[in-house]
């Protein structure tokens, strides 16, 4: 599931925290420094003076006092004049407790106490400079003190978050760190320091700030709420649906629910997001935000018709809230009401500027290739383009990512139209946009080669674009990968061997080794190039799925599930893995009820993954439930319409449903897309049943 963002960031959520003003903090610390000041009265006692001098204090020759009983009779005095400050505060006239404090500092210039006061005050009415100076007079006096490193720390905070500042941010949290030295449950430290960090982009720093912020008060929701969200952009699941529970608890918004119930969805734990929505509806009942979300819960836990009806109640009310009309939108394209998305969406960007509106128009150009509307799609993908675009047709820096993301969409889109030379315009017009430097034109042309099996000249392009780019290592890996396609494998293993550096970067080259040799079936070569790769990097999540494929060509099925499941120990929300292990499940006709949850979690993460929905639906047709099963293959085939497997699963539907025709036609299919002997030879061997069925 894609993780929109929540109404309050982590850093305006942070910033709420961060008082300023007379606050507990600054009387906490006042009272602190008073202690201080009286230990330091209890160190210097005053001078016990002769009460017979005392009784001649007429007489002419009384003694002068020496300067150390001058400085006592000072301290005393602002010993007594001390407390006369705060009493001023609490009145709410900082102003006289400033200039009280001054007094004070004259009296007794050595301490550094009444600096920090001082400048607390300063800074509780705003006069910034002022409270630095005193801040700074107080380190020269004692250059570890906590109080005046927290006092710099937060006026460089103040200067830093709202102008993006990194100077200011670099010396706000070296006085912060400084004082978390000191005291490491100090709170405020680790507030603001996270809040700096999070400004920064420093993650794992803001990481550690918020984890010791909560360990010191476990009571901050903000501070949990805060890593929730990190983790959930993270994708990691579990620890933002812990720590989203931690806020809720303390403080039950609707923001909390929402990052909770999202975190528990996109790891495929619907029933319960689903009550944590409703609780959190009653609570706030007509809140807009939680009602649309909601509404994607339902959408996303397949509840299309519930989801339909409650984002129209939504519009009734709201009728421009673009989220709702965008749910709205997938709800229909999902349930297969695809014109009624695509009117859904034309309605939303009547009179919308395209630059306001780029999610809606990629999602409308997406619907627009699934009904077959190629034009419209190229058109609306094509309207996105030229928002991103200078006049001369080329892209800043700023947008380069989005522009070759868009352009590879169009060229894609005609070719799986079977338009090919509009795709290739498409591709080489990516020169032009994006420059003669980038590769990607070349790869995707000679993708398109690939996909139409012709690989000689796959492999005479891979060799050209090789030439011009030769820090690319992927050109001479898809030479590698064609050589293997026809035939050719030991060019190939002889190609890839050379490429060979004893660096990390082998890893690539030994994932297609590795890939060229399954598809020659030779599985135990392949496991061994796995091997040597995760030799060099043991927890390589790629790797050790291509090595869950080859175990189980390999018929080692229970060593291919411990390999995905040791995956899924550490990154329990792998889509990729979920599916995986809930196929093989599947295919094998075990536990389909876990294979069942397994895929479900991996389509709720990623529900528009053609090659899950496959597995989805060939789940439900190993459970005889064969109008699901139909149902999710047939929306599989329309995001892969080229996937030999999707069609090979959609004949045996159409067989076991007696519809023999169609499963035929599917049949047919699924053998001009495949490329394995192997399925070639499965695929065939069912054809020839089917016509003995027919007869």
């Amino acid at each position: 599931m894609k993780a929109r963002q929540i109404r309050k960031s982590p850093s305006q959520r942070l910033s709420q925290i961060i008082h300023r003003g007379l606050g507990v903090v600054l009387l906490v610390f006042v009272f602190l420094s008073a202690l201080l000041f009286a230990a330091q009265k209890q160190d210097n006692p005053p001078h016990q003076q002769d009460t017979s001098s005392a009784s001649q204090a007429g007489s002419q020759d009384k003694p002068q006092p020496s300067p150390a009983e001058k400085d006592r009779s000072r301290r005393r005095e602002a010993y007594t004049l001390y407390p006369k400050a705060f009493d001023a505060a609490e009145r709410g006239n900082v102003y006289q407790a400033m200039e009280i404090v001054r007094q004070v500092i004259k009296l007794n210039p050595s301490s550094p106490e009444p600096h920090v006061t001082l400048g607390e005050f300063q800074y509780s009415v705003r006069n910034t400079n002022e409270a630095r100076n005193e801040a700074l007079a107080a380190l020269k006096l004692d250059p570890k003190h906590a109080g005046a490193h927290k006092l710099l720390g937060r006026i460089y905070r103040d200067e830093a978050l709202p102008s993006g500042d990194r100077d200011k941010a670099k010396q706000a949290i070296e006085e912060f760190r400084k004082v978390v030295e000191v005291d490491d449950s100090d709170v405020e430290a680790w507030q603001s320091l996270a809040q700096v960090y999070e400004m920064t982009g420093q993650q794992e720093e803001l990481i550690k700030a918020l984890t010791r912020w909560t360990s010191n008060d476990p009571t901050a929701e903000q501070a949990f709420a805060a890593l929730a969200s990190f983790y959930f952009s993270q994708r990691k699941y579990r620890e933002a649906a812990e720590n989203a529970s931690r806020a809720l608890t303390l403080q039950p918004t609707p923001e909390n629910a929402i990052l909770l119930a999202r975190s528990l969805l996109a790891q495929g734990q619907t029933a319960d997001a689903l009550r944590i929505y409703r609780e959190a509806r009653e609570r706030n009942p007509g809140e807009t935000e939680l009602e649309v979300s909601y509404a994607e819960a339902l959408v996303y836990a397949g509840q299309y018709q519930e989801a339909i009806t409650a984002l129209k109640e939504q519009l009734k009310l709201h009728p421009r809230t673009m989220e709702a009309l965008r749910l709205l939108a997938q709800a229909y394209r999902r349930s297969g009401r695809r014109q009624e998305a695509i009117q859904t969406l034309k309605d939303a960007l009547h009179g919308i500027d395209v630059s306001d509106s780029l999610d809606l128009q990629l999602l409308l150009a997406q619907i627009y290739e699934e009904v077959r509307q190629i034009d419209d799609a190229v058109a609306t993908y094509q309207s996105i383009l030229d928002v991103i675009l200078n006049p001369d047709g080329t892209v800043s820096k700023k947008y380069d990512q989005a522009a070759e993301e868009i352009v590879a969409r169009i060229g894609l889109t005609y070719r799986r139209a079977g338009r090919r030379q509009e795709a290739i315009r498409a591709f080489e017009r990516m020169r032009t946009v994006l420059g003669s430097d980038n590769p990607h034109p070349d790869l995707l042309i000679i993708d398109t080669l690939m996909e139409e099996r012709n690989y000689d000249e796959a492999i005479k392009q891979a060799r050209e674009a090789a030439t011009r780019y030769p820090e690319k290592r992927e050109f001479r890996l898809a030479e590698a990968q064609a050589l293997g396609y026809l035939g050719r494998v030991e060019e190939a293993m002889k190609l890839l061997d050379s490429l060979l550096i004893n660096s990390i970067e082998d890893i690539g080259v030994l994932s297609m080794k590795a890939a060229v040799l399954s598809d020659a079936e030779r599985y135990k070569e392949a496991k061994a190039a796995l091997e040597e790769g995760l030799r060099r990097d043991p927890r390589n999540t790629s790797l050790l799925i291509q090595l869950s494929i080859v175990q189980e060509k390999l018929k080692q099925p229970a060593e291919a599930e411990a390999t995905l499941r040791a995956i899924l120990e550490r990154d329990p929300d792998n889509e990729v893995v979920l599916n995986n292990l809930g196929y093989y499940l599947a295919e094998r006709g075990e536990r389909l009820d876990e294979a069942l949850a397994l895929i479900q979690r991996a389509v709720n993460i990623a529900p528009t993954t053609g090659s899950f929905l496959d597995s989805l639906g060939w789940v439900y047709f190993q459970m005889g439930r064969l109008t699901e099963a139909l149902n999710y293959l047939e929306q599989a085939l329309e995001y892969e319409p080229r996937d030999a497997t999707i069609h090979d699963h959609l004949g045996d539907v159409f067989r076991r449903q007696g519809r023999l025709d169609q499963a035929r036609r599917s049949y047919e299919r699924a053998l001009e897309l495949a490329r394995s002997k192997e399925d070639r030879e499965r695929i065939e061997k069912k054809l020839q049943q089917l016509s003995a069925q027919m007869k």
